[in-house]
This record gives structure tokens, sequence and C-alpha cells, in this order.
């Protein structure tokens, strides 16, 4: 699942300058966001058996899922959490320079995050809003940290070197002798998955809902075993790291720094990519591929999503710094200033789609179409934003994040609709 960053909101009654090709981003990776979970019929679980053909069969099922799980899976989640630590250093310097308190306010932001977040996971229990309040309050600890200690520990925890540590304790220390293989998932995996199946087919929404609910120590423990938690945390101390560096405020100065990080981290996923399949060509046909084997393709995995992350930010900044591609960056800028309301709108969009108590079109849709569907659905997107910041300030998830910020109602209206 993916994971959204909210667009950042600054310490001040006054609107600061925002950072275009930031907001962009935030837009591009609401794409990717929608592209998986909209592809998984915003279903967060083990797949049910009723779900197997739609998502397997036929050609073009399987075409999107290998799209996905190459370029997409893994890759969108990052930037968020990337962009979210870099907003942290935006808000963090814009309130040392106006001589305003910032941990205290930081603080109470969060706590409203996780509350929002808490009332997502409601309707849709792949929320990602309450571990980003979470990790906040640790992310608060770096904020006098050097330089050099956030850059090390952000890539130790993107490619999950404490989740990698602990799958080695567990394969080569605790388990002393080799558990029996298991053909399949474990039977109480398919009873979940078919209960989980039949909720959304057929629940209300208050079953569902209260069933979300209780699924809330589940997905802590998702995060942890995954490693998603370790490698959110990772990617906010590299947006801080960028944020302090001011890369994304003087982009024309940083225009190298952008070529270089493109042209390396591209060379970088060719050889990841080169390495895995040789490891596939060694090992084919093994029903139990060694622990050691399996050890490294995992780590090629994580440092395959964190080189991607990076090829999609530095590929993306320097394409929307072209006068051709202004029409595309206000697009996804309009939808990146939202991207609260606009995550929170995705869901929305997907459950009234897919589950019982809207259209009840799960185990109906093909993956593929599904996949489709993506880009009217955005489309959708981009002409709400663009309407709405036309006539107001904020997003209405965003104003009502601020104004409960300062707990005082915001103006919301633009500027000149104000004056006349």
């Amino acid at each position: 699942m993916e994971a959204p960053t909210p667009s950042p909101s600054h310490f001040s009654a006054a609107v600061a300058p925002r950072i275009h090709v930031v907001d962009a981003l935030r837009g591009f990776a609401l794409i990717g966001i929608l592209l998986v979970h909209i592809s998984m019929f915003f279903y967060a679980g083990f797949p049910a058996k009723a779900l197997h053909p739609v998502m397997n069969e036929g050609i073009a099922n399987q075409i999107v899922g290998g799209f996905n799980q190459i370029l997409i899976e893994g890759k969108f989640y990052t930037i968020f959490s990337f962009l979210f630590g870099l907003s942290f250093a935006i808000q963090m310097v814009r309130a040392k320079e106006k001589g305003q308190t910032f941990v205290g306010r930081f603080i109470w932001r969060l706590v409203i995050l996780g509350l929002i977040g808490l009332a997502h996971q409601l309707h849709w229990r792949g929320d990602i809003l309450m571990i980003y309040a979470v990790l906040g309050f640790i992310l608060l600890l770096f904020r006098y940290a050097s330089n050099q200690l956030v850059l090390i520990v952000g890539f130790l925890l993107v490619v999950n070197v404490p989740g990698q540590l602990q799958n080695a304790y567990n394969t080569y220390l605790v388990a002393s002798q080799p558990e029996p293989q298991q053909q399949g998932p474990p039977e109480t995996l398919v009873a979940e998955a078919e209960k989980y199946y039949q909720l959304l087919k057929q629940g209300s929404y208050g079953a569902i809902a209260q069933a979300n609910l209780a699924e809330m120590k589940a997905k802590a423990d998702f995060q942890l075993w995954s490693g998603r938690v370790f490698i959110t945390l990772g990617c906010f101390l590299l947006g801080l790291y960028a944020g302090r560096r001011k890369l994304f405020h003087h982009l024309a100065e940083n225009r190298l720094f952008f070529k270089q990080l493109l042209k390396y981290s591209g060379f970088s996923i060719l050889a990841l990519i080169a390495a895995a399949l040789i490891m596939f060509a060694l090992f084919q046909g093994q029903q139990n591929p060694p622990a050691p084997l399996m050890s490294l393709l995992f780590m090629l995995y994580y440092v395959a999503s964190a080189t991607f992350t990076a090829f999609y930010i530095a590929g993306v900044t320097l394409l929307l710094q072209r006068s051709s591609w202004q029409g595309i960056q206000r697009s996804l800028a309009a939808v990146g200033k939202m991207a609260l309301t606009n995550y929170v709108l995705q869901s929305v969009m997907g459950t009234l789609i897919f589950y019982g108590y809207g259209l009840n079109l799960l185990g109906q849709m093909p993956a593929y179409f599904a996949f489709l569907l993506t880009f009217p659905l955005f489309g959708l997107q981009i002409v709400f934003s663009s309407w709405w910041l036309k006539h107001f300030q904020y997003g209405p998830l965003e104003w009502l994040w601020r104004s409960l910020t300062y707990l005082r109602i915001q103006p919301l209206k633009t500027r000149e609709m104000v004056v006349h």
C-alpha cells in the first residue's frame, strides 16, 4: 500500500510562497498511489480465491501485474514520505526565520493528522496517515542532528536494514531446525481472506468500519514485519536532508545535482535488474531456494525500490522545469496542493466502486480494466482541484487541518474573492 504526504501548512496566518515543483511531485505520486490501490480493488489484505481470476488470468492482467510490481509498487509511498520530511524541514526553517515556535505546534498538527487518519481507517484499512503521525514524533528527534547523521540513518532505513537484520536473526539464529515446508498459504490466512472478501461484498458501511477499526493491530504488525515503518522513516529523514540543503528552493543552481542523481540511479536500476535476473536464472525451478539467496533478493528489492524513488524524483523534477511541461506541472501541482484531500478522495471513490455498499464491483472487474480506470479518475481530480483552487485557498481537508491547528476558523476563499 502505498503511503500519502499532506501538503505543507505554514506557521503564520499569511500564505507562504509555495514550491510548485514539490506540489507537482505530490500530484505525480498520487498517480502511483491510485494505480496500486485501484489495481488491487482497494482490497487491503491477502487476496481471496475469488480475486485470483480477475487478478492473474489473461495476458492483460499479467502485464498489468508485472508493470505494477516492477515500476509502481513500493516506489510511490516512498515519494510521499520523502516529501513529508521535506515539508517538515521547510516548516522548521520558516518558523525559525519568523521567530515562531515550532515543536509544540508541529506536535499538535501530528495529533490532528492522526485523528484524520483514524477517520480514514474506518472506511479503508490501508490508511497511512496514522503511521505518518506516529513517525512524525520520531522525526522531531532529528531536528538538531547533523546533516551527515540524518543522511546515514536515512540511507540505512530506506533499504530496510533493521528488517533485514531481523530476518537474518530469525533465519540463522532462532531457527535451529528447519520447519517443514508448507505448500501454499496457511489455512487460517485463506479463511481470513475469504471472510474479509465476503465482508466487503455484503457488509454494510458500519460493519466494514467496525472491522477496519479492529484491524489496527494487524496493520501495525504488517508495518513492522514488512519493514514499511523503517523505510517510511528513512524517507522522512532524506526529505529532511533535502530540505536543509534547499535542493528544491534553488532548482536552477541544483540542476546538475538532479542530473547526476538521475544518471546514477538509472544505471543502478539496470545493474540491479540484471543481478536479479541472473539469480533467478541460476536457481530457476528450485522449490526451496537457499536462505542466503532469498536474503540477497530481499536486499536487492529494497535497494531497487529506493533507487527507483530517487530516479522518479530526479526525472520528474527535471522534466517539470522545461517550458513544454508547464501545463503538466500546473495540473499536477493543483492535485498536489490538495494532496490530503485527494488522497482521502481516492479512497472514497475506490471503495464506492468496489465495495458492497457501492457499485459492488469487487471480483467483477479485471485488474487491467481497474488499472486503466486510474486515468479518468485522476483526470477528474485534476479538474476538481483546479476548479477548487480558483475559488479557495486550501483543499477542504487542508483547511480543516489548518483551522484545527490554530484552533480558529481560517479564511478559505481566495484573496481575490474576499476583496470583491
